[in-house]
């Protein structure tokens, strides 16, 4: 088995890690986070320095494991590395996104060359030199099997909706809640608190034996004027559940709201809570009282974990590319097909929700 150096030993390397055991025996590590004048230990190899990639005694390749494969070479190519030595892992399945796809598709192989990187197709051999010369190649490889770049270069400036969509149907993130509320249906019993309105204790409510609803205002029939923020209206220890969909972001000191959260429950009561993470800008509610926030499964488990027992915190992101791309266009719900919302890709969260429990 062949044995080679690996430069980069992050997510693109453990992404590809099973079948680079299969094909080469790794003598060691290359990694630009450790400092020249210092060793390292990985998985029970010796990780260095590029620089001093000469401390392995052997004469072996060097495999380039990361998106930034390019800058990679050039580093090496500007200390004296020949390209005989380097080797590129961007066609080793499996492909670790889009581009190497795409470049599977087309390309036979890439290896390094002494004034950049050698591109091998059927059709031939080209050499790109910088990058912004390999960028271009790659967006020619991307237009060529996507119709869609092209056509979305072609979209206008102004999205179909500056109101999620709500005058022709359902805002698409209200999918996402609505399926995230069925989830959690069970816990949507005993006295039931919801802001705004009580819509969503109606629709999935089991079991309730009161209805409540919380208004900053206190706008409408038997609302109860209360502020999550301030803790104005706040009674501790009141409710059995605490529905609070897309509200979290209106407010600007949120870790005094979910303290508030955690008071207005009742032991083992339960809070259900969504979010925007990708999406449009309310007017209505940024000029009636402010759109400060936009969250992420990170921030959201952070914030909660400061009142609530990590082990009673369940957040979750919901969303696609796709999906993102349609909410923020203004697109509604029932513009897309009902399998555009079954990927939920933890890059391109439209939003983030927790169920929380006291």
């Amino acid at each position: 088995m062949e044995k080679v150096i690996v430069f980069g030993r992050g997510r693109y390397y453990l992404s590809k890690k099973e079948e680079l055991k299969k094909r080469y025996d790794v003598i060691g590590f290359l990694d630009n986070a450790v400092k020249p004048d210092e060793v390292q230990e990985f998985e029970g190899k010796q990780v260095v320095h590029p620089e001093k990639y000469g401390c392995f005694t052997e004469e072996s390749a060097i495999l380039l494991m990361s998106a930034a494969f390019f800058e990679m070479w050039e580093q090496l190519r500007r200390i004296g590395t020949v390209p005989e030595r380097v080797k590129f892992a961007v066609l080793m399945p499996p492909y670790y996104d889009e581009m190497e796809t795409v470049l599977a598709d087309t390309v036979e192989e890439i290896s390094a060359a002494d004034t950049g990187i050698a591109v091998k197709e059927h059709s031939g051999v080209q050499i790109f030199s910088t990058q912004d010369a390999f960028k271009a190649y790659l967006r020619t490889l991307f237009f060529r099997k996507y119709e869609s770049v092209k056509r979305f270069a072609g979209l206008p400036d102004r999205p179909v909706s500056k109101r999620f969509g709500l005058e022709r149907g359902t805002s698409i993130d209200r999918v996402y809640i609505e399926r995230f509320l069925e989830m959690h249906r069970d816990e949507i019993k005993g006295t039931v608190m919801e802001i705004a309105d009580a819509g969503y204790t109606q629709m999935f409510g089991a079991h309730v034996t009161e209805s409540l609803v919380l208004h900053v205002n206190g706008w409408g029939r038997g609302v109860i004027k209360g502020n999550l923020e301030t803790g104005e209206g706040i009674l501790e220890n009141s409710v059995d559940c605490l529905i609070c969909t897309q509200t979290l972001q209106f407010i600007y000191d949120i870790h005094s709201a979910v303290r508030n959260i955690h008071r207005l429950l009742r032991p083992g009561g339960a809070a259900l809570v969504t979010a925007h993470c990708l999406g449009q800008i309310s007017l209505y509610d940024y000029y009636n009282w402010g759109e400060y926030w936009r969250f992420t499964e990170q921030s959201m488990q952070r914030l909660f974990a400061e009142v609530f027992a990590d082990d009673n915190i369940r957040v979750q992101s919901w969303g696609n590319v796709k999906t993102a791309a349609a909410f923020q266009y203004g697109l509604c719900a029932e513009d897309l097909r009902e399998e555009d919302f079954v990927l939920q890709d933890e890059q391109y969260p439209v939003v983030v929700t927790a169920a929380v429990r006291k």
